[in-house]
């Protein structure tokens, strides 16, 4: 026991004495210590005292590493309230955007990844200029065939976008747009307006709010069953596996309809992606996998 407090001791002291990580530049290595105090620290400490029963010595340790972390904490909360307010004063979105993922995150390379996780320092950079801080509480049932909240990863939504091509006359459709963070990010880096279709009530209610915040006035979520929408303005259309089995199928064949009047494209992420193949109406034009879920774009024959 002596040697886990003494370990516990070192990792802790180490963190501590790190004044680089209360440098808000430092985005990727505060997150980096932020995991090593949540996972090696406060959840071994808690149950250590679990099994072997209340120490002092202990319990001294958990304090320190939650003052600590509540600190690194408050680093990041003042850098996105301020960077927040500086996308949305900044008339060149896409360039601001890029500039602030490179200087926070990119340059980060060193920084070793995220462990046991699907969201690595891109996703969180982004969730935190977005403002997208909590998943608020569901307030309806969701249809059998209907998939829960899964946030699209960062890094697929930036390479469909370098590659969609979209311009100020596209509409841009998210199908089960949760906490809307692809069209923000449609918004931010595109002249196209996007429109995010999200059945639960506070979902919807939480990107429209985030959306204000940004001053993204060509962003809108509409609160309604994606089966059931009105997608007769849009061009492109991107889904991640929000639903599957027949709903799935019922709104490609809503979207095969729109196709006979004009040609659309339709973005396809994650495991969607093998039964959208399978459309005839539908053609591939790019391809990337994201370990493991693929990214297609396709375009209507």
């Amino acid at each position: 026991m002596c040697e886990l407090v003494q370990t516990f001791e070192a990792d802790l002291w180490a963190i501590e004495q790190d004044e680089t990580l209360r440098h808000e530049a430092n985005f990727a290595e505060r997150i980096h210590a932020l995991d090593v105090l949540g996972r090696d620290l406060l959840d071994r400490i808690e149950d250590t005292l679990y099994v072997h029963g209340y120490r002092e010595d202990l319990a001294s340790l958990y304090r320190r590493a939650t003052v600590l972390s509540k600190q690194l904490d408050a680093v990041n909360a003042n850098l996105f309230q301020r960077l927040q307010a500086q996308l949305a004063a900044d008339a060149d979105h896409p360039t601001t955007l890029h500039q602030l993922c490179e200087v926070y995150v990119k340059r980060s390379s060193s920084v070793p990844p995220r462990a046991d996780t699907d969201e690595d320092y891109l996703d969180l950079f982004v969730n935190g200029l977005l403002g997208i801080d909590h998943v608020p509480e569901e307030t309806i049932y969701p249809k059998p065939e209907m998939i829960g909240y899964v946030p699209t990863p960062a890094r697929a939504i930036f390479t469909l976008l370098a590659h969609a091509n979209l311009h100020e006359h596209d509409v841009f459709y998210d199908l089960g747009a949760g906490l809307g963070r692809v069209s923000l990010l449609v918004g931010l880096l595109t002249p196209a307006r996007a429109k995010g279709i999200e059945i639960e009530p506070a979902y919807c209610r939480f990107a429209r709010q985030r959306a204000q915040r940004l001053n993204l006035s060509q962003v809108s979520f509409i609160n309604q069953d994606a089966g059931e929408a009105d997608y007769t303005d849009g061009t492109l259309f991107f889904m991640y596996t929000p639903f599957t089995g027949r709903l799935l199928q019922q709104v490609l064949d809503k979207l095969g309809n729109e196709a006979r009047t004009r040609r659309i494209s339709l973005a396809a992420y994650g495991p969607c992606t093998l039964h959208v193949e399978r459309q005839s109406w539908l053609q591939p034009t790019f391809r990337q996998t994201f370990h493991p879920d693929p990214l297609v774009l396709y375009t209507s024959r």
